[in-house]
């Protein structure tokens, strides 16, 4: 209990920091501003000050080694668990399975944390019950997710299945993250307001805005080692847009399909006039041959031709198994949603600091905003999160080191069950 508020007489209640609210107040403190001052802001006496500085360093230190920024904002101390190594193992080996997929529960977590303690040969004792389970969630940030979407149609054992296989694959041709790509297409309505607004208290109703349908297709590339981003491919309707009137060089490539969709023809030209030359000069660039082998991994659809179709040289094409791309393909671990998000932010910060009525606004907005718009997106989306992207399929480029056991369990959505 803090000592009582000084000139009142009554105590004051006892609080309980959280570690990122004490790294707060240490940064604080450096800065310059008043005990006094934070002290009333955080309810806390001198003496909480003064342990939370003799701290520093351990929080530090503590905060920036977490798994977890969601665990670690969470914690209230640095007590340590019980069985650390235990601790350390299984979040491991559950990180391992969500990166392939796996669907997790509390039941698997407490039966595989036993089967550790067994491997481990471990002597003091553990309940492993819901309370220590609700701990070990706590701890790293675990939490429930409904099973819903387009990922309830992807088949988790065919996905883990293939990790293995492309780990083969990449293995046999000697092949570096910098030297495998995936790419993938994805639907954009580039004129689009938000579908959901804020609202003041007063407000009963927002006013309505018919939903804006222009369209265009942007293919996406990049390698798994976030060196190399091939400028996008942009499709749209028109062959000749009347935005792109006396422009000599555009920031992205462009091409026309009736519908703006993607199809075999302008896939088959993308990887053979644009695709292959720019990765021949990323390698030339990096010093590497310019006939060094390359691999190219796509989605089964139908804009996408047959493999051998797509070859030139050394540079050729391996396709992902059906219903497995939700769970593992790069380009839908965050790239394209990350790309997307920066679009829009640059649409709304225009939208926002123009005078114009919105309905003008859009009009005003040309598919040459956008293409530069998405250029100028493309470049924000950083090499890290190229890089992430591919930890699911491929859980080596994530530079973390892989468990040091060996347990035989079965890959697939009914593992260790």
């Amino acid at each position: 209990m803090e000592t009582s508020k000084a000139g009142t007489g009554s105590k004051r209640k006892r609080v309980v920091l959280t570690l990122k609210q004490k790294i707060e107040i240490c940064q604080r403190l450096e800065k310059g501003e008043k005990r006094s001052q934070i002290m009333n802001e955080f309810n806390i006496g001198s003496s909480t000050i003064y342990d939370i500085k003799h701290q520093k360093e351990e929080l530090l230190k503590f905060y920036t080694s977490s798994e977890s920024s969601r665990s670690a904002d969470k914690r209230r101390t640095l007590k340590k668990p019980k069985l650390e190594e235990l601790d350390r193992v299984l979040y491991e080996w559950f990180a391992l399975k969500r990166l392939q997929g796996v669907p997790m529960t509390g039941t698997i977590l407490i039966e595989k944390a036993k089967e550790f303690y067994t491997k481990l040969q471990l002597t003091e004792s553990c309940a492993f019950s819901e309370g220590w389970l609700t701990c070990f969630k706590l701890r790293h940030g675990i939490r429930h997710l409904d099973m819903s979407g387009k990922n309830t149609a992807a088949d988790c054992e065919a996905a883990g299945s293939y990790c293995d296989h492309f780990a083969k694959i990449v293995a046999e041709h000697g092949l570096s993250p910098d030297q495998i790509y995936n790419a993938d297409e994805t639907g954009l309505f580039w004129r689009c307001l938000p579908e959901s607004v804020l609202a003041g208290s007063g407000e009963a109703s927002a006013a309505g805005f018919k939903k804006n349908k222009d369209r265009i297709t942007v293919l996406v590339c990049a390698n798994a080692a976030g060196t190399h981003q091939i400028k996008l491919f942009v499709v749209g309707k028109s062959k000749n847009p009347c935005a792109f009137k006396n422009l000599r060089h555009l920031p992205v490539r462009y091409s026309a399909q009736s519908n703006s969709w993607m199809d075999v023809q302008l896939f088959t030209h993308w990887f053979h006039y644009i695709f292959v030359p720019s990765v021949k000069q990323h390698f030339r660039k990096n010093g590497k041959p310019e006939d060094s082998k390359c691999i190219l991994l796509l989605d089964n659809c139908r804009a996408h031709p047959p493999e051998s179709k797509l070859v030139s040289g050394n540079i050729f094409v391996i396709y992902l198994p059906p219903k497995v791309t939700a769970l593992i393909q790069p380009m839908d671990q965050g790239i394209i949603e990350n790309l997307k998000c920066h679009y829009r932010k640059d649409f709304l910060r225009k939208l926002l600091s123009n005078n114009e009525k919105i309905t003008e606004f859009q009009k005003a907005y040309s598919l040459k905003d956008a293409v530069y718009n998405l250029a100028c997106a493309w470049k924000l989306v950083k090499p890290q999160t190229l890089r992430r992207a591919w930890h699911k399929l491929w859980p080596n480029t994530s530079g973390s080191q892989l468990l040091q056991f060996s347990f035989p369990f079965t890959r697939g959505c009914h593992s260790i069950l």
